[in-house]
C-alpha cells in the first residue's frame, strides 16, 4: 500500500468515525446547543448545520470516492483540484477558526472529546498534510481559482441564513444574524472568507514547494 492509499484512508476512517459517533451524540441528547429540547428531525438539521461536521464530510466523501470506485464520476470529481483544494483549504479553516474563536467556550467530555479532537484538529491536519504532500498543483493559479474556491464558503453562509430565517437558530455566534443583523454576520462572513482564501493561496504554495522537490527528485 502506498503512503498516499494509507493516509488517504487513515483520514477517511477518522473522518467518518467522528461523523458517525457525533451524529449518535446529537441524536440522543436530545437538547440543542442552549439546553432547549428537540426532536429527531430538529436534531439532524442542527447537526447538519455545522462548517466543521459539513466540512469533515466533504473530506470524508473526497477520501473515499477514488477508494470505492476507482475511474468513475465520484473519483473524478473527488481528484480535482477544485474539489481537493477547496477541501483542504476548508478543513484548514475548520480547525484554525475553531481554536481561535470557539474552543475556549467549548469544554466536550467523553466521546464528545474524542470526536472534537478528530473533527478540528486531527482530520484537518491530517487531510492538509495529505493534499500538500500528494497534490500536483502546477496547473493551480490561485487568481483564476479564487472564484471557484469560494464558491462552498459563500454557499454555506446563504444556507445558514436562509436556515436561519426559516427556523431562528445560527449553529456560531459571528453569523448570527438575530443579534448582528445582516450586514453585521455578512461582514463577519467576508472576513472569514478572506481569510479562507489567504489559506488556500498559502497551503498552495507551500504544496508547489514540496512538489517541485518531488518532480526534481523522480525526474517529471
Amino acid at each position: 500500500m502506498t503512503a498516499r492509499r494509507l493516509l488517504g484512508g487513515l483520514t477517511a476512517l477518522l473522518a467518518w468515525t467522528a461523523l458517525i459517533v457525533q451524529f449518535g451524540l446529537h441524536l440522543t441528547s436530545g437538547v440543542d446547543i442552549t439546553g432547549a429540547p428537540r426532536s429527531v428531525t430538529m436534531s439532524i438539521v442542527d447537526y447538519f448545520g455545522y462548517f466543521t461536521i459539513l466540512t469533515n464530510l466533504l473530506v470524508a466523501i473526497v477520501l473515499t470516492g477514488p477508494m470505492l470506485a476507482p475511474g468513475g464520476a465520484w473519483a473524478r470529481w473527488a481528484d480535482d483540484l477544485r474539489t481537493t483544494w477547496t477541501t483542504a483549504a476548508a478543513i484548514l479553516v475548520v480547525g484554525v477558526a475553531y481554536h481561535v474563536l470557539l474552543s475556549a467556550t467549548y469544554d466536550p467530555v467523553g466521546l464528545a472529546a474524542v470526536t472534537d479532537l478528530l473533527f478540528h484538529y486531527i482530520v484537518p491536519a491530517l487531510y492538509v498534510v495529505y493534499w500538500i504532500a500528494f497534490t500536483d498543483v502546477r496547473e493551480a493559479r490561485w487568481t483564476r481559482f479564487a472564484p471557484i474556491l469560494s464558491v462552498y464558503p459563500t454557499a454555506y453562509f446563504i444556507y445558514l441564513v436562509v436556515r436561519g430565517q426559516v427556523i431562528g437558530t445560527y449553529p456560531y455566534f459571528f453569523v448570527d444574524v438575530r443579534t448582528l443583523g445582516l450586514l453585521g454576520a455578512f461582514r463577519n462572513a467576508m472576513a472569514i472568507l478572506a481569510f479562507y482564501l489567504f489559506v488556500a493561496w498559502v497551503i498552495a504554495v507551500v504544496a508547489g514547494r514540496v512538489g517541485s522537490r518531488r518532480h526534481t527528485t523522480t525526474g517529471r
